[in-house]
């Protein structure tokens, strides 16, 4: 019989899944179907077919054009050796694989290759997938959670702290939820973690979505270790904010600068003091009708910015924010 020519093209490889969708398990079978390209005989012909990573060969389902053989099974390449072709000639190859327990959810990839005696390639990379589907049971991460009322502003819903409803939260992948009427909200199967170790999972709070007045006590967005299989909580608390309100006018300033007069700087020491009680929200309102709107401006932001550094200097126990507002014109 002659010799193969060793050169890609010689053999034409189609491989084929019989199913599509598989659960762990569950066998997949798949078909290679092997033309010969010439006319003439070639042999003896190499195939490997190397299954994916938690799949295992299901031993005597082999066979080549409907006779049963014993291919060599090497790690996750099953080997068909001494393979003879006729004058384009065809030869069908059928074997079927097994899903484990550490094969994840989704598509995984069977692929074949033929090959003379010296591993010289035959023919292009053929390849098939299989999808193995989710079980909700066992593989997904499931998602509860509440935004309430945190009254207290601990960060945690004590006795007594309701839900707030109708308010928008977000996963990365752009699934929007809303929550209901006691505030809460359920994202079935919201990742495929990792069965070994879990994985993270990032949710987002729409903040103009909560009530008019209040403000979020928990971190925004919030990242939570989901687990295959289990329910994981998520919450968000928000409160009704206290704002403390500061209207500025041209004489609080040095004319024409950005600092303020000595008589109103004495009164910072005193803001700092209010503002460290509670958790609050500054607002810096400037309106002033008639004056220059880029001294306004530049006044604001100074003040703002001397602001800010006092508040660090005195390790206020929570991240200040300051509103800006700013009215000049006639």
């Amino acid at each position: 019989m002659a010799l193969p020519t060793g050169k890609p093209g010689t053999l034409t490889l189609v491989k084929q899944a019989g199913i599509r969708q598989i659960r762990i398990g569950e066998k997949a079978p798949f078909v290679i179907s092997a033309t010969n390209n010439e006319a003439r005989n070639v042999g003896p012909v190499t195939i490997v077919d190397t299954i994916p990573v938690g799949f295992r060969f299901v031993v005597g389902s082999a066979s080549i054009d409907g006779t049963a053989v014993t291919p060599e099974v090497s790690g996750r390449q099953v080997i068909f050796r001494n393979i003879n072709f006729g004058p384009n000639a065809k030869v069908q190859i059928r074997l079927q694989m097994l899903a484990l327990n550490t094969a994840g959810p989704g598509r995984h990839t069977n692929r074949a290759l033929a090959t003379d005696e010296r591993g010289t390639p035959l023919s292009d990379e053929a390849s098939a997938w299989v999808e193995i589907v989710a079980e909700p049971v066992f593989d997904c991460g499931d998602i509860i959670g509440k935004v309430f009322d945190d009254k207290n502003g601990n960060g945690y819903q004590d006795e007594g702290e309701p839900g707030l409803p109708g308010v928008r939260v977000v996963t990365v992948r752009g699934l929007l939820i809303t929550t209901d009427q006691y505030g809460r909200f359920h994202v079935a199967c919201a990742d495929l973690p990792d069965k070994r170790i879990g994985s993270n999972f990032i949710m987002k709070l729409d903040e103009r979505t909560l009530p008019s007045g209040y403000r979020l006590t928990t971190e925004n967005p919030r990242v939570v270790r989901l687990t295959a299989g289990k329910m994981t909580k998520l919450n968000f608390g928000a409160r009704i904010g206290r704002v403390v309100r500061l209207d500025l006018k041209d004489e609080a300033f040095q004319r024409g600068s950005t600092a303020l007069d000595p008589k109103w700087r004495k009164g910072l020491d005193q803001l700092i003091a209010v503002l460290a009680r509670e958790q609050s929200v500054l607002r810096l309102s400037y309106i002033e009708p008639g004056a220059d709107e880029q001294l306004a401006r530049s006044r604001v932001q100074q003040l703002e910015k001397e602001i800010s550094q006092r508040w660090s200097a005195v390790d206020g126990r929570y991240r200040l924010e300051i509103e800006t507002r700013i009215e000049t014109g006639r």
